[in-house]
């Protein structure tokens, strides 16, 4: 099944925040403490938020959907950083979803925006101790290269950098 990926729609809001806040509690649970996991979730993935970040993208992309007929299956979004340096900023898949090729093909989507605006490369930030998140961005050729402070977040925690040539 070959999954459409389009730019988000009003109607598709409540899912894609289902689909992150489940994903940010599938991803940490056990990696990081569950007030942590909340207080992202009510910072990032509310309804009034991310409809606004529909509406009006300001500095990046916007949101991505994988379709399957009207089932939103994943989100995602990008953009640009530098004017040949795109960023993965957010990308989660329905826990049901995965390993069905959905993630790949948010990624592939993102990709080709940020290389239609000029990007030869590409970088992504994730919790270091999230292999699932490691193993899928080193599948796609991505490969550490260091560490900073994570963003949005008020805790000394790093995030673990990744970077691809395109």
């Amino acid at each position: 099944m070959t999954v459409p990926v389009v730019p988000a729609q009003q109607r598709h809001v409540d899912e894609i925040c289902r689909i992150c806040s489940d994903g940010w509690r599938e991803t940490y649970t056990g990696l990081l403490p569950d007030e942590e996991i909340e207080t992202t979730i009510d910072e990032f993935y509310t309804t009034e938020r991310v409809a606004k970040e529909v509406r009006s993208p300001d500095g990046w992309d916007g949101w991505l959907v994988a379709l399957h007929d009207e089932d939103v299956l994943g989100a995602g979004g990008g953009g640009l950083t530098e004017p040949t340096v795109g960023e993965v900023f957010v990308l989660y898949v329905d826990p049901a979803e995965k390993r069905k090729g959905v993630g790949s093909r948010l990624l592939e989507t993102m990709t080709a925006q940020q290389r239609n605006k000029g990007a030869t490369e590409q970088w992504v930030s994730i919790v270091p101790s999230n292999e699932i998140g490691k193993s899928f961005y080193r599948k796609h050729g991505f490969e550490v290269v260091g560490e900073r402070e994570a963003y949005g977040d008020s805790s000394d925690r790093n995030s673990l950098r990744l970077r691809r040539s395109l």
